[in-house]
């Protein structure tokens, strides 16, 4: 695999881009739309992520296979104001159905040091009740927070969840354990 942290988009990219959304769109619906997005509406948001990646507002890690083309993405957004520039969010992670379990850990390691790179100490994520939770989880994320109606599936709320990591901790982790997997935490019980 090949990893590459691109500043703007072709639009031969962003069709690639559609074509994996798309791919994932039609098996889950974790993305926030449910069906495939046809070309004009897909080119259009992403010629607004194109337009945020040429400002800066966004970092992109762009995964593409030994044939060159894009199976994995994930982008990063660094907190605008002052005194939140330590926290960067983690808004889309997008692996191609076909390609799920192939880099998902390589391509973590990479964003996780853009971060650092990017003066960061604390990654943010929101995932889906239906999404993948406890990958993020056994990765060490935690959870600050959830909103019950979060997104909506069918018109029946979906949970979001709120997550943070803290970079340091994490490199950490793996330094001492050669792993990015945690043990599973123990989980304290209400009486």
């Amino acid at each position: 695999m090949q990893y590459t942290w691109p500043t703007e988009l072709s639009e031969d990219d962003m069709l690639e881009m559609l074509d994996m959304m798309n791919a994932v769109a039609v098996r889950e619906r974790t993305l926030g739309f449910f069906e495939p997005l046809d070309r004009g509406k897909g080119l259009n948001l992403l010629r607004a992520f194109d337009a945020d990646l040429r400002r800066g507002t966004v970092q992109l890690l762009a995964v593409r296979n030994d044939e060159g083309r894009m199976v994995g993405m994930v982008t990063l957004a660094r907190a605008p104001l002052p005194a939140r520039r330590h926290v960067v969010e983690m808004r889309r992670c997008v692996v191609h159905p076909d390609y799920r379990g192939q880099f998902l850990i390589e391509g973590w390691e990479h964003a996780l040091r853009k971060a650092v790179e990017m003066g960061c100490a604390v990654v943010t994520l929101e995932v889906r009740d239906d999404g993948p939770v406890a990958l993020w989880r056994r990765i060490g994320f935690n959870e600050y927070g959830r909103l019950p109606d979060y997104a909506r599936n069918d018109g029946n709320p979906v949970t979001g969840f709120f997550m943070y990591a803290r970079c340091r901790e994490l490199l950490e982790h793996f330094e001492r354990t050669g792993s990015w997997v945690h043990e599973a935490p123990a989980v304290a019980v209400a009486r």
